[in-house]
């Protein structure tokens, strides 16, 4: 079944990659000819001496050959489609690991008598620092398959790897622990409201969850739970008997107290100590792309089953960089 439907994908024509503003990883692969090469050169076609040029200018410090500008738009392009933590928080690429200075508070005034002394009270700064942590994989293509369908071998690529990149980066910026991978917002957000229940959410809780968000951060704030835990919300009423969830009409997102809740499907369910919904502005989550891509052919590995392997690996980091931003609802312990 799935090699009728690589097939099928394969012989279908493909539309023209967008271009979601990404910058390349160098000028040399911006150009249409270095693209050309780059993929003459993965199906293993003859290079023309121009071609060999373009190749041999973008080539990164490891030997690996940069991936061409309109393939990595292509894959941030699908990410920013698919993922609901991208769409709601400020992404920006880098080339190096960077220090974001963030105001703890802004000092404060004091009345001042006539001819008082003015009272010193400077703005507290703290930073936080955005790394770079590796995600990739391995994709393995038959020599036939790289052979025959040449054309569609790029959008294949593309899709996959998009696929398991989304996978990977969507549990990291919700639930990451840091170590080797971004820190997940639930790590570092507050703790709005405790329940009373390990296993049970009252409409007064989410009121008071609601509440705990400073106005500052309300404006711009969405619910953040997954499908499990909106079926269960759904159900709540107020003491007027009406469904706290507003359900959305024509692909609008439903609503909870007036704001819109966004699925999540790495939320964790409604359990014991779960941090099982959030509430809050996540612009102030932060992800940094690393401008660029690596993709390595890898024959040997596989040739005994007549297999081409191509490693791609793409370098990201995120954080939540104003924690009281937004704020979590934990459940009690068992």
């Amino acid at each position: 079944a799935k090699q009728k439907e690589r097939e099928s994908f394969l012989g279908q024509s493909q539309r023209q990659p967008l271009v979601s503003g990404i910058s390349a990883q160098k000028d040399d692969a911006k150009d249409d000819g270095y693209r050309e090469a780059f993929w003459t050169l993965q199906s293993r076609k003859p290079l023309n001496a121009e071609q060999t040029r373009s190749l041999n200018a973008a080539t990164d410090d490891k030997g690996g050959y940069l991936v061409p500008e309109v393939f990595q738009t292509t894959i941030i392009s699908k990410l920013t489609e698919k993922s609901y933590m991208r769409s709601l928080a400020t992404v920006s690429t880098s080339s190096s690991t960077e220090n974001i200075p963030v105001e703890g508070d802004d000092g404060a005034n004091s009345w001042i008598d006539e001819s008082g002394i003015y009272a010193e009270s400077d703005p507290t700064i703290s930073q936080v620092i955005m790394k770079a942590y590796k995600t990739g994989r391995i994709i393995k293509v038959t020599d036939e398959l790289l052979q025959d369908s040449f054309s569609s071998i790029e959008a294949y690529i593309a899709l996959k790897f998009s696929k398991s990149t989304i996978k990977a980066e969507e549990a990291a910026f919700v639930i990451g622990d840091g170590v080797g991978k971004p820190t997940g917002f639930l790590v570092t957000a507050q703790v709005g409201k405790t329940t009373a229940s390990a296993t049970a959410i009252t409409a007064d809780e989410l009121i008071d969850l609601w509440g705990s968000l400073d106005e500052d951060y309300a404006a711009n704030a969405v619910w953040k739970m997954n499908r499990n835990s909106l079926v269960k919300i759904m159900k709540l009423k107020d003491s007027n008997g009406d469904y706290l969830v507003n359900k959305g009409l024509n692909g609008a997102p439903s609503t909870l107290l007036g704001r819109p809740i966004v699925i999540n499907k790495w939320m964790p369910d409604i359990a014991a100590s779960a941090k099982a919904i959030a509430f809050g502005d996540l612009s102030y989550y932060f992800i940094k792309d690393r401008k660029t891509m690596t993709m390595k052919r890898m024959d040997e590995l596989y040739a005994t089953t007549g297999h081409i392997g191509f490693r791609i690996d793409k370098r990201v980091d995120g954080k939540l960089v104003l924690p009281e931003a937004v704020k979590v609802l934990q459940m009690a312990a068992a």
